[in-house]
C-alpha cells in the first residue's frame, strides 16, 4: 500500500469517527422537549392499566387516585432515564406529604431492573414489563416509543403534562405545584 492509500483510509477512519461520535453525543445528551403530539391528550382521564411490580404483584393505576402521579417510562439501558432516577428519587422524598407518588414504569427485564432499582436505591413503586409497558406507554400518548417518557397525573386522574425525553427536576416541580 502507497502512502497515499493510507492517508485516505486514515482520513476516511477520522471522518466516519467524528460522524459517530457527534451522533452518540446527541443521544446521549438529548434535552427535555415538549411532546408533539401527546398534548392531545392532556385534560384527559388516565387510561385503566394494570402491570406486574418487581415481587410479582399486579399493581392498578386506579389504586393512585387521589394522589398526584408522576409516571416516568424508562429503562437500563437508557442513559437520560438513569440521569432521571436521582431527580425523581429527591421529588418523590420532598413531596410525599403532599399526597404526590412517583411511579417507574420500566420497559427491561425484571433481573436487570431489580438489581439497577437495589444499587440507585430507589423509593418509590416500580413496575415492569414488555408488550404490556409499551401498550401502557401507547396509551398515554408515547407512539413513538421514546424512553424516557413522563405523565403527571392529578388527583382526580386527569392527564395533565407530558413530556418526551429528559426532564429537568425544576420543570417536574413547577407541574406539582399547579396541582397541589
Amino acid at each position: 500500500m502507497n502512502k497515499k492509500n493510507v492517508m485516505v483510509i486514515a482520513m476516511a477512519i477520522v471522518i466516519f469517527g467524528v460522524i459517530i461520535g457527534s451522533l452518540a453525543v446527541n443521544m446521549f445528551s438529548q434535552t427535555a422537549k415538549p411532546a408533539a403530539e401527546a398534548p392531545s391528550l392532556i385534560g384527559s382521564k388516565l387510561p385503566d392499566y394494570s402491570l406486574l411490580s418487581l415481587d410479582g404483584v399486579r399493581e392498578r393505576s386506579e389504586q393512585w387516585l387521589g394522589k398526584i402521579q408522576v409516571i416516568n417510562f424508562w429503562a437500563t439501558w437508557c442513559p437520560p432515564c438513569k440521569r432521571e432516577i436521582p431527580i425523581l428519587i429527591e421529588i418523590q422524598n420532598a413531596f410525599r406529604q403532599h399526597n404526590v407518588q412517583i411511579i417507574g414504569i420500566a420497559l427491561d427485564k425484571h433481573k436487570a431492573v431489580t438489581k439497577y432499582v437495589e444499587e440507585s436505591g430507589i423509593n418509590y413503586p416500580i413496575l415492569i414489563g414488555d408488550d404490556d409497558v409499551v401498550r401502557v406507554a401507547e396509551s398515554l400518548g408515547n407512539d413513538m416509543g421514546i424512553l424516557p417518557y413522563t405523565v403527571i397525573i392529578d388527583q382526580a386522574g386527569v392527564i395533565r403534562f407530558i413530556r418526551y425525553g429528559e426532564i429537568a427536576k425544576e420543570t417536574i416541580e413547577s407541574e406539582i405545584r399547579k396541582l397541589l
